[in-house]
């Protein structure tokens, strides 16, 4: 619903409205369409977040700077850690937009749309 409103400002007045609309016309998988990207792609943004943060922590609070600041080293870890967890949700939001809003939809689900994006643009994407 957000992507489609945010695609097309005029498509839905209100959130209300735009759920009530989806049901509908497309029942309840219009819904819950493209969450199985969503769900994956914040999955291992969550895994990549927390653990590349233990990594970088250790790695700049005991090998690189072990007298800086330690609120310092929290920050720059996080701010690392954060940096690759969306490289590593990107892939998987790009693929929901475009199931979302794409007539007639981009793929299905999240292993047609990763074929399509694949084949089409490579692991690059």
């Amino acid at each position: 619903m957000k992507c489609r409103r945010q695609v097309d400002s005029k498509i839905y007045s209100s959130n209300l409205g735009a759920w009530r609309s989806i049901y509908a016309k497309e029942g309840l998988r219009g819904v819950f369409f493209g969450w199985s990207p969503t769900f994956v792609g914040y999955s291992f943004q969550g895994a990549g977040k927390y653990g590349f943060y233990e990594i970088f922590k250790y790695q700049y609070g005991e090998k690189l700077f072990p007298n800086a600041n330690k609120t310092v080293v929290y920050l720059g870890a996080s701010a690392s850690a954060e940096f690759l967890a969306d490289i590593a949700l990107c892939p998987f939001e790009a693929i929901k937009v475009r199931m979302q809003t794409t007539l007639p939809p981009f793929a299905g689900s999240l292993r047609e749309g990763w074929s399509k994006v694949v084949s089409k643009e490579g692991y690059g994407g």
